[in-house]
């Protein structure tokens, strides 16, 4: 299976963000401060239209990102595992969530009030690098992501499912990628028997 692409050269994700905590003793000490929380499958760390006042490292497990829609349906937007980060808007000003954030498995997070991460700006000049480039990593994917939709046909859209989730694909069911692709789960069938996937669990 593809690596994936997801934190390439990103400071706030691992390991490169470990490093950069453990080389700073305050850092390191607010960090070890911060609430941990667990969540079970299937429950939410925040739901569409609540206040965001929090960004989250995923530690362990696997989180989906989805819009829903006034039919009930559920679009998913995407996938964060061990070393990412999840919020929405532009922190660490409070906005509402436009989408949910969900466990797919068990799932652990360091979670950061908008306060602490404020002052963590203020106290320690080297984290506005490290926000900045994490910012910039997000708007890259986002603006690749915007491109697939609106460039590729389904079968492209998969093939760079693949090659950005790669190691997480035997961890996702296949009706949440297709969700992720928009389209149906028919329609995902043959594109991955068009690909000599069929055999693919």
């Amino acid at each position: 299976m593809a690596r994936s692409d997801r934190n390439r050269s990103c400071l706030a994700c691992q390991p490169e963000f470990d490093a950069l905590i453990a080389a700073s003793p305050e850092a390191a000490r607010r960090w070890a401060l911060l609430p941990r929380r667990r969540l079970a499958a299937g429950a939410a760390l925040l739901r569409q239209g609540e206040t965001a006042e929090h960004v989250w490292m995923v530690r362990q497990g696997l989180l989906r990102c989805y819009y829903l829609g006034d039919d009930g349906t559920e679009r998913n937007r995407s996938f964060q595992a061990e070393g990412a980060w999840v919020g929405c808007g532009a922190p660490p000003r409070p906005s509402t969530s436009p989408f949910t954030i969900e466990a797919l498995e068990a799932t652990e997070v360091v979670e950061m009030p908008y306060a602490d991460l404020s002052a963590c700006l203020a106290d320690l000049p080297d984290a506005r690098a490290v926000l900045d480039d994490g910012l910039g990593s997000l708007l890259s994917r986002q603006a690749t992501r915007e491109a697939e939709l609106l460039l590729l046909d389904a079968t492209q859209r998969y093939q760079a499912f693949l090659q950005e989730y790669g190691d997480l694909v035997p961890r996702i069911a296949l009706h949440h990628v297709a969700s992720y692709l928009g389209i149906t789960n028919v329609a995902l069938s043959r594109i991955r028997a068009r690909l000599g996937m069929v055999a693919m669990k």
